[in-house]
């Protein structure tokens, strides 16, 4: 039998699953969708992360222009920061990539992706280059090219401005530039079954904007006789929308970067220059371009179809034109097969959809199931138009039952389908690790359908699986349906801190999916597969995050649990990403974590107060160290109330997350002048709460290192800091994650005193990364080094540097 794997490969990962009630556009919307049906031209637009395309330039692509508009990022910005949770890594790849589907299901346009790894800010499209396989990035983008067949691309950023920006970005435009001219090259072969046809783009762009003048200002003032104005104010009347409104509405899902943005009216010009490909003498990026139906052999009989449907349409009833449309529908199926007869037949399905009012739903009243487990699949299928439909057959979970119903004006069908999922079917969020990867972007098969008769023309329309009932609260809710393993195994740290000859107590959690006991073995073992632990271990029916306690005395290393049953292994987490503004999802994480040892027998401190900001897991790993470490409420806090703690921390962001910090500020030099020490971790240049985040001058800038591994030199190896408790030298400093620093001082009172210096391969030494001044009694601390990402991960060399920090008195 064939099984729902493609299906949920394609919808689940590459389409955004944004769980709803089916809708239908409005009479309005209907007719401005209908407007596209004569368009045949199409847009790739190419960037490097989820949060760098020109939302206002893909609306106005997709709406004004009525082009067929994709855009590529080459990553899933899982390198960033996150200011919605303290999630980073991998879970914020898979949020940011929920936030582009988000953002592409308002503006209009298509989402891809590329197997490049976000590893952090570069400066340099070198650094991106040796961690990136360049060969492979280009020949995913010279496929992309041959597959969907653009008429023009347009890059975010700039082929020709290397290291002044971030090195992926140029890196980007480098690889679409490179990608432009070999997608045109016979001799250029691409590692696939397919036959693609080479394809000839007709012009390439940059996408210029004021950011890379350092501000508006200097953008008026500059001289934009090479570039091409595009005004792209243009108000959208069917719909009450202008071009800036739907824009900000895109660009506000990119929560997690912190974009939302403020919708404008009236004229607004965007700016595009020509890089290569067909000259131009107007501002119509498809000039000279044959965007009818001309260009597909045959087509010349549709276009007079769609505007005798244009003419005829009828806004108080929009189901008169479901004959016109089938006419259409069927002319287009008379045509050789091209990308754009794809295109356009799903177009005129969609209108038939909306035009009869058709309501399509698989829904479930259960949120997941597990494999090999009876589902139940509730159909309900609704005619809202006078016109006669008949609902042939329904497929669920690629099996197709055949039903032979007529669905008379206002006709609905009910009906209740049992099914059972595999392994193969689970929902996880699928990463794109290869090319092979990459391509299942393009496949677009559909394991659940509902297949119509709509004047003798047989239609099937792809539908979702989801999960639906009733909040007393909030009223209908509809929720992703997913197909989870049966149980779930997790630590419930990713790095344990040991002390030397001392029980360890490990914590575990585990989930039972299943509607049943589940009876198995829980083993712990180590990086050699060998078993170290081994306890039997009963779950209860749906049971949730039952915690399992390990104490034992166990080596430094990275660990794995594995939870056993007959027939079956379960070794990993089903980890969850939910927030109210994406839609709930999944992906399988390994149960793995890492135990370091650690001597805390040095540590003069124990009560630690922690100010959080954007959200990071240091406190955890302090505790782990042996400090209790208490949140601060800035918002109840009162004068004095800091003088409990021997050490306060601010966290990343925090001057720029915490409005309060604007007023209490005052309590943390106050607390350092009584002779306490502060420590504020990163914060940004831009937005900040307040001007002041010392009780001396700093100025924050933009200078980071991004090699984690740039040699650091000491400026006063005889500082304390370096010396007590932990003598500190360069091996602290290996193996360090990601990069060794962001956002350092770049100007500060003299009384503030740098550490130590470092600087990536082409940059100037810089001393911002740790400076600290005496304030008072005590120590006030700013500090750009990556500790938010160093210590979670167990780095020890990174742990000692911080515990330093924190133990520093006068």
């Amino acid at each position: 039998m064939k099984k729902l794997f493609l299906y949920i490969l394609c919808i689940a990962i590459f389409q955004p699953i944004n769980a709803q009630k089916p809708e239908t556009l409005t009479s309005s919307e209907i007719y401005f969708k209908m407007e596209q049906l004569n368009v045949l031209a199409s847009a790739l637009y190419i960037a490097a992360h989820p949060d760098d395309e020109n939302t206002h330039l893909i609306t106005y692509l997709t709406h004004h222009e009525k082009a067929y508009t994709e855009y590529l990022s080459l990553t899933r910005g899982n390198g960033g920061q996150n200011l919605i949770s303290n999630e980073l890594g991998t879970d914020l790849g898979v949020i940011r990539t929920n936030e582009l589907w988000n953002a592409r299901k308002i503006d209009g346009g298509k989402q891809f992706f590329s197997t490049a790894d976000d590893f952090g800010f570069s400066k340099h499209p070198r650094e991106a280059f040796e961690k990136w396989n360049k060969a492979s990035l280009l020949e995913q983008m010279v496929y992309l090219i041959r597959k969907e067949q653009p008429d023009v691309i347009i890059n975010r950023f700039d082929h020709r401005t290397e290291g002044t920006t971030h090195g992926h970005h140029t890196a980007s435009a480098q690889l679409s530039k490179e990608a432009f001219a070999l997608a045109q090259d016979d001799s250029y072969k691409i590692t696939s079954d397919e036959k693609l046809n080479i394809w000839n783009p007709k012009r390439l762009f940059f996408n210029a904007s004021w950011f890379f003048f350092g501000s508006k200002q200097a953008f008026e003032k500059a001289d934009k006789s090479k570039y091409i104005p595009l005004n792209i104010g243009v108000f959208y009347n069917q719909l009450g929308k202008n071009n800036q409104e739907i824009a900000s509405l895109s660009r506000s899902q990119h929560q997690s970067q912190g974009f939302g943005d403020l919708s404008s009216r009236g004229e607004q010009i965007d700016y595009v220059e020509l890089i290569d490909g067909m000259p131009l003498s107007s501002s119509n990026l498809f000039e000279g371009i044959d965007t009818s139906w001309n260009r597909i052999e045959g087509g010349k009989n549709i276009e007079p179809l769609v505007q005798q449907l244009l003419e005829e349409y009828d806004f108080k009833d929009p189901a008169k034109s479901i004959e016109q449309l089938t006419k259409i529908y069927t002319e287009i199926e008379k045509l050789p097969e091209t990308i754009w007869k794809t295109r356009k037949q799903n177009e005129v399905k969609e209108l038939i959809k909306n035009c009869a009012g058709l309501f399509l739903d698989f829904t479930t009243d259960v949120p997941c199931s597990i494999p090999n487990t009876p589902v139940v699949i509730q159909a309900e299928i609704a005619n809202r138009s006078s016109h006669n439909v008949i609902l042939k057959d329904v497929t669920v979970n690629s099996q197709k039952i055949m039903i032979n119903k007529p669905l008379m004006d206002q006709g609905v069908f009910y009906g209740d389908f049992n099914t059972r999922f595999t392994r193969d079917d689970l929902t996880d969020f699928k990463f794109i690790d290869t090319f092979y990867d990459f391509k299942n972007q393009f496949n677009q098969n559909n394991g659940n359908e509902i297949g119509l008769e709509i004047n003798g023309i047989y239609i099937s329309f792809p539908v979702q699986i989801q999960y639906h009932y009733k909040d007393v609260a909030k009223g209908e809710i509809y929720k992703p349906f997913n197909v989870v393993p049966k149980v779930s195994v997790q630590f419930k740290q990713s790095v344990y801190i040991s002390n030397s000859n001392q029980n360890l107590v490990i914590d575990l959690m585990l989930t039972n999916y299943s509607n049943a006991t589940v009876n198995g073995e829980l083993l712990l073992l180590n990086q050699a597969q060998k078993e170290v632990y081994k306890t039997a271990i009963s779950l209860k029916r749906n049971e949730k995050n039952k915690e399992i306690c390990i104490q034992k005395t166990i080596a430094d290393g990275i660990y794995q649990v594995h939870f056993k049953e007959v027939g079956n292994t379960f070794a990993n987490e089903v980890k969850w990403i939910s927030y109210d503004h994406i839609p709930e999802t999944f992906y399988l994480k390994p149960a793995q974590t890492k135990i370091v040892n650690f001597d805390n027998s040095k540590l003069k401190k124990q009560r630690i107060g922690y100010i959080m900001g954007a959200g990071d897991e240091i406190p955890q790993v302090l505790e782990n160290v042996g400090y209790q470490v208490d949140f601060i409420n800035l918002e109840t806090l009162k004068d004095g109330e800091l003088s409990q703690y021997e050490t306060i921390i601010v966290g990343i962001r925090a001057f720029n997350t915490e409005k309060a910090l604007a007023e209490k500020k005052r309590f943390l030099f106050d607390y350092a002048q009584n002779g306490g020490t502060v420590i504020v971790q990163y914060q940004t240049d831009a937005n900040l709460q307040t001007e002041g985040i010392a009780p001396y001058s700093i100025k924050i800038g933009k200078t980071r290192v991004t090699d984690e591994n740039a040699e650091v030199q000491f400026v006063n190896s005889g500082a304390a800091v370096l010396n007590e408790p932990f003598k500190i030298t360069s091996q602290n400093f290996t193996n360090w994650v990601h990069e060794q620093g962001l956002y350092y001082a770049e100007e500060f009172a003299d009384e503030f005193k740098p550490v130590l210096s470092s600087h990536d391969f082409d940059k100037k030494n810089t001393n911002g990364a740790l400076i600290m001044a005496a304030y008072g009694k005590g120590y006030y601390v700013y500090t750009g080094l990556s500790f938010f990402r160093q210590l979670p991960v167990g780095n020890m060399g990174a742990l000692e540097l911080f515990v330093n920090l924190i133990e520093l008195k006068k």
